[in-house]
Order: structure tokens, then sequence, then C-alpha cells
């Protein structure tokens, strides 16, 4: 008898052992490409301003009322999470990024496994991190919180075909639905990759010979589940009194935004396919060897399937950026588990995917770094002074001056684009919000200097102010190398400056 108690403890010690070292080694690959931008108060503008979302919750600040973004609740409430672990909060988000990055990792792992040995899968996790950066993903980018939740779907998607009853099916299907709701809610287009699992769902419960009715029962259960958070979010805001600012963010925003006709939309397709091509090439050599195990019975339908409705999730908006394919990294890294598995693949595939990201992040560089720091450092000396004598605004340029000088908002409008680009305009009713901004009469106003671009409306009304009202008085680096921000401010402060300092 002790025999026979003494192995399943063993195999479970084991097991417990092997996830350990493995989540290890996912660590450290997500340090390694990680680490360098800690503490870095600017990588992408996206990133900045949803810190700006999290730090201004903490003061009282209500998301879509106060500050205006389309973004759903939880991605703020992911960021202000950890808000208060560090001065600014950057190395605090930065560090939630890495965790969640790294247990995305793991989840990818466990879902290989049933496509390709453990060294395949183990290697898929470390392949998955090793690429972040190079669709941006080396931040916070909303699809970097989101893809775990995919992950935990997918997962929930395979375990629920795997259980060998009805009430295990059952209950891995709501939680597969319920992890989608969360994806959801971090970026609205993750509900496309969510129906691909819910349409898998539904193939297993004919295949295993369930009635049109008991289909379209436990589909409209999972639709719901699926829906819950969202509700959830709606349902606060409208018993806050601010359903009808819930539901223009959220829903009507994205139907009021028109992206200009001289975007590049060609261009940007163009570099994101080259960025996207090394995951591709791996994955084309491993699709062949993912296809002979279709007769082993794993679910190679559902991974292709949660593939293609990923890459209709990368077009759905239309805009086509490099971070918008961070969900199809999902279920290609583990198309590409069966190659990394093999002595030759697993080396060949690794050195692609290790090249890409040499090559994404500039490894051998601190330029970059560098200039991001310099740029925020002297835009943060040059207006301290006049946020603390009123709300500076930043037209176009990284919303972490905001944070760092701890200036209050001057519109509910606070990223930059919002008011800037002529594609939102009729979201954020650019027109009568720039005027608003503009009687609010800022402090003072960075303004970058670039190649002269087609003036637009705010555009002009905000030149027009700074002539009548505004001084430079300072000229400091951008954060992008060999851009340079114009700091304006109001000249009867500093008429009143210069009579207190006679």
């Amino acid at each position: 008898m002790a025999s026979i108690s003494v192995a399943p403890k063993y195999d479970l010690d084991r097991k417990a052992y092997l996830n350990l070292c493995i989540v290890l080694t996912l660590l450290a690959a997500a340090l390694l490409t990680r680490a360098g931008h800690f503490g870095e108060p600017f990588l992408y503008y996206d990133e900045d301003f949803y810190l700006l979302v999290a730090d201004r919750m903490w003061h009282g600040a209500l998301p879509f009322v106060d500050i205006w973004d389309r973004k759903p609740i939880l991605l703020f409430l992911i960021y202000a999470a950890l808000r208060p672990l560090s001065p600014d909060g950057i190395l605090a988000y930065q560090i939630e990024a890495m965790l969640f990055a790294t247990t995305t990792a793991f989840v990818i792992v466990l879902i290989a496994q049933r496509f390709a040995s453990l060294r395949g899968a183990w290697l898929a996790g470390i392949a998955y991190l090793l690429y972040l950066p190079v669709l941006r993903g080396d931040g916070g980018q909303s699809s970097v919180f989101y893809n775990l939740f995919l992950a935990l779907g997918a997962l929930e998607v395979l375990r629920a075909g795997e259980s060998p009853d009805a009430r295990g099916f059952r209950k891995h299907a709501l939680c597969s639905m319920l992890w989608a709701g969360l994806a959801i809610q971090v970026k609205y287009t993750a509900a496309i990759d969510g129906c691909a699992f819910g349409l898998w769902l539904i193939v297993l419960m004919r295949r295993n010979g369930a009635s049109i009715a008991s289909v379209a029962a436990h589909a409209t259960v999972w639709i719901m589940v699926a829906l819950a958070p969202t509700l959830l979010a709606a349902s606060v805001y409208v018993l806050m009194g601010h359903g009808q600012e819930f539901v223009q963010a959220n829903f009507l925003s994205a139907f009021q935004r028109h992206q200009p006709e001289d975007f590049p939309a060609a261009d940007v397709l163009w570099l994101s396919g080259m960025k996207l091509a090394p995951l591709l090439f791996v994955a084309l050599f491993s699709l062949a060897l993912l296809m002979r195990r279709r007769a082993a019975g794993t679910p190679v339908g559902f991974l292709l399937l949660w593939t293609v409705f990923a890459v209709v999730d990368f077009f759905a908006i239309g805009n086509y950026f490099d971070h918008y394919a961070l969900p199809l990294t999902l279920p290609m890294m583990v198309i590409c588990a069966p190659l990394l598995e093999t002595p030759i693949g697993g080396v060949a595939g690794m050195a692609v995917f290790g090249w890409a990201e040499l090559l994404a992040m500039d490894f051998f560089s601190t330029a970059t770094r560098q200039a991001h720091e310099k740029g925020v450092a002297a835009m943060v000396a040059a207006a301290r002074p006049y946020a603390a004598q009123g709300c500076i605004y930043m037209h176009d340029g990284p919303v972490i001056i905001y944070t760092l000088t701890r200036s209050c908002l001057p519109t509910r409008y606070a990223f930059p684009a919002h008011l800037a680009e002529p594609s939102e305009a009729g979201a954020t009713h650019a027109i009568s919000s720039m005027a608003d901004l503009i009687a609010s009469r800022p402090s003072a106003i960075f303004v970058v200097d670039r190649p002269p671009a087609p003036q637009t409306p705010t555009g002009t009304m905000l030149e027009d102010a700074i002539t009548r009202d505004y001084k430079r008085v300072a000229t400091v680096p951008d954060v992008i190398p060999g851009h340079w921000q114009g700091l304006y401010a109001r000249k009867d402060l500093l008429s009143s400056q210069q009579d207190h300092a006679e």
C-alpha cells in the first residue's frame, strides 16, 4: 500500500518542480528583455496615458467623465492596482506588465504541451517573451495584459474538450467565457478571439450529440457570461449617473472616429508585416508537423480557428499598427511548438526569434533611452514652475509630463491625439473642446517643432491663442530624437513674475 501512495506523490512533486523551473526560466527571459526599460519615463505614448489615468483615479478622477478615452475600465484598473508602489508609478506598471507577460508565457507552455513535447512547449513560452518587444510589447501595451486572459480562456476551452463528463465541460466552458469577458474589458477587439472560443465549444457540443436547442441554450449563457464584466462596468456608471458618458466613450465614439484619407495604411501594414515575418516563417515550417498530430486526436482545428480569428482581430480596427498583432502571437507560438521541440528546428527557430529580438531592442545601444530621459527631464524642468500656477497643456507630446509635474489637466481630453488629430474630431467634439481648453487659460503650452504639416482647425485655434496671449520661454528636446518642444507661457504670468522680481 505504501508503494501505491508514494508514486503519485512523487509524480506530483516532480511536476511541481518542473513547473517551478519553467516559471523561473520564463521570468529570467522576461527580465532579460525588459529590465533595460525599467524606470524609463517614456516608452510609448499610449502607456504613459494609461498611467496618467490610473494616477488621477487615485486622486478621485473618473475615467470617461473627468478624463476621456475609449479603452475599457479594466485596463485603467490594472494600471491603478500597483500605482502606489513607486513614486511616479512608472516602475510599478512596468513590473506589473512583466509579471503578466511571464504568466502568459507559462499558460502558453500549458497549452502547447497538447501539441508538442515539454521541450517544444517551454521554448514556445520563451519565444513569446522574446517576440513581445518586436511588436512593441516590451512595455505596458493593453495587449500585454489581455493576452493573459485570452490564453487562460483558450486553455479552458481545451480543458472543456478533455473533460470526461458534462459537468466538467460546463465548468470549463463558463470559465473560458469569463476569461474572454475580462479580456474584452481591457480592449473590446478581444471579443473577436472570444468568438473563436465559443464557436469551438459549440463544435464540441455537436460532436457529442447535443441537440440544436441545447447548444443554443448553452451559447446564450456563454454570451451572457462573456458580457458580464462589461455589463457590470456599465451598471456601475449608470448608478453613478454617468451612463451616457460610458456609452459614448466605450461604444459610440468608435463609430465617430474617421481615419483621414492620407493615412498611410499600406505603409503601416507593410511595416507590421515585416515585423511579423520571422514568426510567420517559423510557424510555416512547424505547420506541417502540427497537421500530422490530427491523427493523435489533438485539437488542431481549435488552434487554427483561433489563429484565423486572431488575424481578424489584427485587421479589425484598420490601423494595422504592429502592437495590434500581439494577440496573434498566442496561437502562433503554440503552432511553432512542434518545430521547436526538434533538435535542429529548436536551435534554428530560437535563433530567428533571438535575432528579431536583438533588432527590435537595439540591444547594444542606450541612445534611445538616453534621448527619452533627456527629453522628459528637460520638459519637466521647464514646465514645473508653470504647473504650480495653473494647468499646463501638452498639445503633441508625452503626457508623462502631467504626471511628473503634478499639473492639473486643462481638458478631459488629455491624450494629445484626441484634440490634435482630425480623425478624432467627431468623437471628442474637438472644436468646442479646444475652445473650452483655451478659455481655461492654461499657464503654459507645449507645442512640438516639426516639419510643416496641413493645419487642422484645432491647431489653428491654438496657434491664434498662443500668438495673442503667450510668449515662448523655452525650447527643449522632445522624446523623439531630432525634434524639439517649444514651451509658451501666458504673458500675464510673465508680467507678474517680472513685477515680483522688481
